[in-house]
């Protein structure tokens, strides 16, 4: 059999010159692993490798963190920028960390950016991105909700040359462990950075001296080339038009409850992608998204979503257009803007928008692998905090960032599936949860309990992954100060085809505990036996004090759902219930499933109470009934011209218009609903209240979407299927 030809290369070939890359990337990524120091890299595995070739392109991508994979280019770019070309040799290296001008998400994920060198020319470039423990400044961890401006976040590196011949110069060496705590662990992991990418270029010199330069380029050339066509071929899969989604970033650390709106729309035109992005204003708190976070995210999602399949390198770059709109909005910030929470706060809300833009187009898709792909919104509300003192076992300094605490959120319901249960975060693909004993020898107390929390899950015919509810007994240091918040606590994340937005994500301090004299007596402190004061907090803080024996609880919020709850199952939803993941309440208020003192669902009453709530919804009994319950997956599509309901055949409207001014509409203030589907929310005591509008089916009661929104804000726009309407250059997203 003659083997397959990729123009004048043999497929086999090209993928095994792709995988080898691919895992030389790797290679970097174990010995990065094996000699760092620090928990966030053995533990969490917050870091990530990639390797570009001389005209600065990527070739292969480790990405245990995705958002990472729009660092290395600008990051080369910067130490290009600094010293010219010709004056790089080999034993160099420089250090990227400000998302301002060298590439980074964050200040506290450094990149080690290396020459690779083949005799007297560079042949390729490896760079490693990793979470350090601390980067200096007012930011522990490398996260400052105090700051006001970028200059009073952290040091701030703009491809800065610091090693020279292999070795980190010794004054920059005194100059990091002057001003960095914790600068032995920081220290000793930029120096295995280095030793990553040295075993990268060790790797790839043995590969040039097996195949030769030529071939090298070639191989990589073509695989950038297969990579771009399978891309372009999955967007061509997606109907031409225009979708579009809104969500809000939250701040309220200064006694006013910010909601900052940030716009997105993409473009689809046959094989091309368009994807832009409007904000308001910057401003002055740690919220603001600089460009590398605002791609990067949007990397992750589509990664995860249409892109999962195919080998990360300079072709998927190719067929899509980023579009960050003006220069100085907060999805588009210049300096001096803080961005140290960058990636976490308008980064992780790009997440959700374009799950939401991506998941209208696929559910409209005739291409039944692309129809598969619609998602709800991730959790990822990141309740963290970060904190400084001195460790009472050791007398040394202790940076806390006990990452199983905040990461633990739900995932986001699929139409193949649920959402997985402690999914973190959505461009945290290769990361782990740190173990508890591990928290507990590195960190600054004792886990006092780790469980699902039941009903954090968004509710739908896939319901979406649950949240985890935990709490970490301040133990081991006297005093410490630092900063604390969540992003996800008044605007919960989404579903999708009609589900159910997930829990949002909440953390409580609680003072003055008998948690110390539980523990001496001998008692385990279950949440039954402990007993405090809950301090009143906002969801973001930068003065944050911990005192020895108090107690950071955190419930972790959950996934979107996926299609109308009343859709599932009820032996799904009451196995659900013996499990723990869903109360009876929820049961039978939100899926509409009675379950019996055996635990079985019993159908006659189920049957009764759904038809119930299908009445409470549009206010009659339904004209219409209902048909496979799983199109419900995908509940809305076009026929003749006309939008329908896939479920009952309902017409819904003209496909030029909005389907949902044809919906019945019901709009309720958020937390009062949500008490209702027995999950949490923050309510907004202050501006626009955040409302859940839930638009259901005229002719069968089905739930087509659930929007979470502001007060008075109109209809959520429909996608608009062959139309090409980017935003206007230029604009912004209008303040209130």
């Amino acid at each position: 059999m003659t083997p397959a030809k990729s123009n004048s290369l043999e497929l086999i070939d090209v993928e095994v010159h792709q995988k080898s890359i691919k895992n030389i990337a790797s290679e970097m990524a174990v010995t990065l692993m094996r000699t760092s120091g620090s928990p966030v890299v053995t533990e969490a595995k917050d870091f990530s490798t990639c390797i570009l070739d001389a005209k600065i392109e990527q070739l292969a991508f480790s990405g245990y963190v995705t958002f990472h994979v729009a660092t290395a280019v600008p990051g080369v770019e910067a130490a290009l920028r600094n010293v010219p070309v010709e004056e790089i040799v080999p034993g160099d290296a420089f250090i990227c960390n400000d998302p301002h001008t060298s590439g980074a998400i964050h200040q506290g994920d450094i990149g080690i950016v290396m020459p690779f060198f083949n005799g007297e020319e560079i042949f390729a470039w490896g760079y490693v991105n990793e979470h350090v423990l601390d980067i200096g400044g007012s930011a522990v961890s490398g996260f400052a909700p105090g700051a006001y401006d970028s200059f009073a976040e952290t040091l701030a590196f703009p491809g800065t040359r610091i090693v020279r011949e292999g070795r980190i110069d010794p004054q920059w060496e005194q100059f990091f462990a002057t001003n960095v705590r914790m600068a032995g662990t920081v220290l000793n992991d930029m120096r295995s950075m280095i030793a990553a990418n040295n075993a990268g270029q060790r790797r790839l010199t043995t590969m040039l001296e097996e195949i030769g330069l030529d071939r090298f380029n070639e191989l990589n050339d073509e695989s950038k080339r297969l990579s771009e066509q399978a891309l372009r071929r999955r967007i061509e899969a997606l109907p031409d038009g225009t979708y579009e989604s809104e969500d809000w970033v939250e701040f309220d650390g200064r006694g006013v409850q910010e909601l900052h709106e940030i716009n997105c729309r993409i473009v689809i035109d046959g094989d091309t992608l368009t994807v832009q992005f409007r904000g308001g204003p910057q401003t002055d708190s740690f919220i603001n998204g600089a460009a590398p976070a605002m791609v990067g995210q949007a990397w992750s999602t589509m990664l995860a979503q249409i892109a999962y399949d195919i080998p990360v390198n300079a072709g998927i770059w190719r067929p899509v257009d980023f579009d960050l709109g003006p220069v100085g909005t907060i999805v588009n910030s210049s300096p001096p803007a803080p961005v140290s929470q960058s990636h976490m706060e308008t980064g992780m809300r790009v997440n959700k928008v374009i799950s939401d833009v991506f998941s209208q187009a696929c559910g409209l898709s005739e291409d039944p692998q692309i129809v598969s792909r619609v998602e709800g919104q991730v959790a990822q509300n990141m309740s963290f905090f970060t904190a400084f003192g001195i460790d009472r076992r050791s007398g040394a300094p202790m940076v806390a960032f006990p990452m199983s605490v905040g990461m633990s959120s739900g995932g986001p319901a699929q139409t193949t599936s649920d959402g997985m249960e402690i999914y973190a975060a959505q461009a945290m693909s290769g990361c782990d949860m740190p173990d508890v004993e591990m928290e507990e020898t590195t960190q600054t107390g004792m886990i006092l309990w780790r469980r699902v929390a039941p009903d954090t899950g968004g509710p739908g015919l896939n319901r979406g992954g649950l949240g985890v509810a935990t709490a970490l007994a301040i133990e081991y240091c006297d005093r410490m100060t630092g900063g604390a918040y969540t992003n996800t606590a008044q605007v919960p994340p989404r579903g999708s085809a009609g589900g159910y937005p997930g829990a949002a994500g909440r953390w409580i301090l609680l003072r003055d505990t008998n948690v110390l004299e539980l523990l001496e007596n001998g008692a385990h402190p279950t949440e039954e036996a402990l007993e405090g004061t809950p301090d009143d907090l906002p969801s973001k803080m930068g003065a944050l004090v911990l005192d020895r024996g108090d107690v950071f609880t955190v419930v972790n919020g959950g996934g979107g759902g996926v299609g109308d709850p009343l859709l599932r199952e009820p032996a799904t939803v009451a196995a659900d219930v013996g499990d723990g993941y869903v109360s009876e309440a929820a049961a039978r208020d939100v899926y509409g499933v009675v379950v019996g003192d055996d635990g079985e669902a019993e159908l006659v009453a189920t049957a009764a109470e759904r038809a119930k709530i299908r009445e409470q919804r549009i206010g009659r009994a339904p004209e219409r009934d209902i048909g496979d319950p799983i199109r419900g997956l995908a509940p809305l599509g076009i026929v003749g011209g006309r939008w329908q309901c896939r479920l009952c055949e309902d017409d819904l409207g003209d496909e030029s218009g909005n389907w949902r001014e044809v919906a019945v509409t019901r709009e309720t203030e958020i937390s009062e609903r949500y008490r209702e589907l027995r999950s949490q929310v923050r309510p907004r005591t202050e501006g626009e209240p955040v409302i859940l509008r839930e638009n259901f089916c005229p002719g069968c009661a089905t739930s087509l979407a659930v929007d979470v929104t502001l007060e008075g804000k109109e209809l959520v726009l429909s996608g608009r299927l062959g139309v090409k309407e980017p935003f206007e250059e230029g604009s912004v997203v209008a303040v209130s």
